[in-house]
């Protein structure tokens, strides 16, 4: 069914086309006119009146057709046939009035009117004006003979005739094939309006042509449109110029491709974010362009909303939330920039470590809280001694470390004595300084203090020493975490889930990877050091983000499953309004995100899990509990966290010709069978191990022997390597 666009579209082009005959047709008046005053040898039948006649005439009909575009809709073909049918009818009577003159040429301007029927109806006038030239055409040469004895010469109506009609086939068959061109271009102009990309074409800044997702962009019409000097009048004041000025440098450098992002103000005010490709289209005028518009108001904002949240929490994360000092992750980064400093300036810097004597005996004699209290009291006392230069973090569990730019080891022999006197009596804590020896990396120098730390501690508490040798850093986890989250430099790989019966690709499951990490490289050691490390809520953030952005190239009804730490999940700096923002930004629906977590992670709030899951259930997310069968309290998290998955762990999937693993699994399936979970094999390598989950009624699998990781753009592209060939 046409669409009321394409109706409209179609009336005003036929309108348009209706006035550019009119305006033809009045030249058509003045040969009229013309011919009645020239014609003198015979003087046509009736004199020159008669030909005046015709004139006027043709003025009348005319009149409405130069009006077509403010006709009523009902009324503009009947105009359009009035006035072709009397255009045909003039130029009868014009070639019957002449009919006298021996050599008439005057049916030469039935041409005109075979060039109108063709333009006006395609085919189907140019036919049909064959079928009326012949016919007036025989009558004026029956005409001429009857009354004036002038007979027919075969070889001169033959002629005369094959001329007219040729022209009238040829204007036909030039003419449809513009229309279908048209129409194929309003085809495609529609199917970019469908996709909700606004497309315009303008000459010299005024519109030529809008498609309805640009009218609804803007909310303009189209004749409020045409009625702007220039559509870049509808940027901000401010943008306007820098706007005309591309576009004059894009048509003098010959109509390449340009992408420009900017504004445009709509009618009733608001300000809306565009993305506009533009191109010159030369064979239409040196003047004319045409550009694809596109809304990213709303990708703006999120994209604005989602580095905002990534802000706050990343500030959030350069902080310990339990002193309100600075982190091991902000002590990193203002190490790196101290040491760079110190290099440029050549001058002194020195790192002090310090660790609480016996603090984990205090904690068991006094309990955490009391041993909370201790840590944030030290924080606040060591913080008065500091210069506005000096810099301190808690560094992790009882050590904090102190940099004191341009001080050397007995400038910091004093500070360390500044701190004894600030603390109390009966707590004593050991040192280790070192000085930056002008060469060494943050690093290294970090791995002097600490070694130095490690020195004052095994002689005995309260002690200072001073490590004033180098050493070479052996780079460790503890080196690459903080600059893996700092550069983001995760991957994402895929590994396909199968439905077992039909091995069909029903999902994927997200594996994390530092840059350059192979695809069989294990990750277990990097998610333990950032554990205890205090890096986990950053690096499971980063996975996450990696894990959504890089999943674009898979379809998008396919379920992406993204595992997540337990601890992160319930760290209230990303919950599910970060996440919603991050979904928004990749264009990705959270009804196909299933977050897996691991059973191997110690759960010790249920009820939180169960509120945490439900607000993020709300919003589409689903759930799935990882490596049932290895992990902690598998009945308890399964009844507080009610997945709608079950990953049976690897150990129980390739373990299912023994007893014991078989009942477990058995137990599993009958729990999923009465909650409505759905269970997933893990680790399935073998077709002896598939055989056997699927003889236990398990729906679903992953594993090499059904699909190995990959890239999200390999496995979009190679779907058909997913499993081995003697499953396919």
């Amino acid at each position: 069914m046409e669409s009321a666009t394409g109706r409209e579209a179609e009336y005003e082009h036929r309108a348009l086309t209706a006035r550019l005959v009119s305006n033809i047709r009045w030249a058509g008046v003045m040969l009229g006119v013309l011919q009645a005053f020239l014609t003198s040898n015979p003087r046509p039948v009736f004199g020159a009146g008669g030909v005046l006649l015709g004139a006027v005439v043709m003025a009348a009909y005319n009149a409405p057709a130069a009006l077509a575009t403010r006709v009523r809709r009902r009324y503009l073909e009947p105009v359009i046939l009035l006035g072709i049918v009397g255009d045909f009818a003039v130029v009868t009577a014009w070639t019957m009035l002449t009919a006298n003159a021996e050599f008439s040429t005057t049916y030469a301007a039935y041409a005109l009117v075979a060039i109108e029927a063709a333009v006006l109806y395609q085919w189907r006038g140019s036919l049909a004006f064959v079928a009326a030239f012949c016919a007036a055409y025989g009558a004026f040469y029956g005409l001429r003979w009857a009354l004036y004895g002038y007979p027919p010469l075969v070889d001169a109506v033959l002629y005369r005739t094959g001329v007219i009609v040729m022209g009238a086939v040829f204007a036909g068959a030039i003419t449809a094939g513009s229309e279908r061109r048209r129409h194929r271009y309003e085809t495609l102009f529609g199917a970019v309006s469908d996709l909700g990309e606004g497309l315009v074409v303008t000459e010299a800044g005024r519109l030529v042509y809008s498609n309805q997702a640009y009218r609804e962009l803007t909310g303009y019409t189209a004749d409020e449109l045409r009625a702007l000097k220039s559509l870049v009048d509808l940027a901000p004041a401010d943008q306007r110029v820098e706007l005309q000025l591309l576009t004059e440098i894009r048509l003098a450098n010959g109509g390449g491709a340009a992408q420009l992002e900017g504004q445009l103000i709509t009618k009733d005010g608001r300000l809306r974010d565009i993305e506009t490709a533009i191109r010159a289209l030369p064979a239409e005028g040196s003047r004319r362009l045409i550009a694809i518009v596109r809304d990213i108001t709303d990708r703006k904002r999120a994209t604005a909303l989602l580095e905002e949240s990534e802000r706050k929490a990343n500030a959030a994360a350069r902080l310990d939330s339990l002193t309100g000092i600075a982190n091991r992750r902000a002590w990193d980064e203002h190490l790196t920039a101290a040491v760079d400093q110190a290099r440029t300036d050549c001058a002194h810097l020195t790192v002090a470590l310090l660790d609480l004597d016996d603090f984990k005996a205090f904690n068991d004699d006094w309990g955490h809280a009391r041993g909370d209290e201790l840590l944030q009291a030290f924080s606040s006392r060591w913080a008065e001694p500091l210069r506005d230069v000096d810099f301190m973090a808690r560094y992790g569990g009882d050590e904090f470390a102190v940099l004191l730019p341009g001080a050397g080891i007995d400038e910091a022999r004093l500070f360390v004595e500044r701190l004894r006197a600030a603390t109390t009596a009966m707590q004593s804590f050991s040192v280790g300084l070192a000085n930056w020896d002008g060469v060494e990396s943050a690093e290294s120098l970090m791995a002097r203090a600490d070694a130095a730390l490690y020195n004052s501690k095994r002689v005995g508490p309260g002690r200072v020493t001073v490590l004033a040798t180098s050493h070479e850093r052996v780079q460790s986890w503890s080196y690459l975490i903080p600059r893996i989250i700092a550069a983001r430099d995760i991957d994402a790989i895929y590994q396909p889930i199968l439905r077992l019966d039909d091995l069909e690709v029903v999902g994927y499951e997200a594996l994390a990877r530092p840059a350059g990490f192979g695809l069989r490289s294990s990750v277990e050691d990097l998610f333990d050091a950032a554990k205890r490390l205090g890096y986990t809520r950053d690096l499971d953030w980063l996975c996450r983000r990696a894990a959504v952005s890089s999943a674009s190239p898979l379809p998008k009804s396919a379920l992406l499953f993204i595992n997540v730490s337990i601890h992160a999940l319930l760290d209230p700096l990303h919950d599910v309004d970060q996440m919603q923002l991050l979904m928004r930004w990749a264009g990705r629906d959270p009804h196909t995100v299933v977050f897996e977590i691991s059973e191997r992670d110690v759960i010790s709030d249920l009820e939180r899990l169960r509120g945490v899951v439900g607000r993020y259930r709300d919003e589409g997310f689903r759930f799935a509990l990882d490596d049932v069968g290895e992990g902690h309290s598998t009945i308890e998290v399964l009844t507080y966290a009610n997945p709608e998955f079950i990953k049976i762990a690897r150990s129980l999937s390739v373990g299912l010709d023994s007893a014991g693993p078989r009942s477990a699994v058995q137990a599993l399936v009958t729990f999923g069978d009465s909650s409505g979970a759905t269970l997933i094999a893990e680790g399935l390598e073998t077709d002896q191990q598939i055989r056997l989950i699927r003889e236990l009624g398990i729906t679903m699998g992953q594993g090499y022997a059904l699909g190995t990781p990959g890239t999200a753009a390999h496995l979009a592209e190679t779907p058909s390597v997913l499993m081995p060939a003697r499953l396919r």
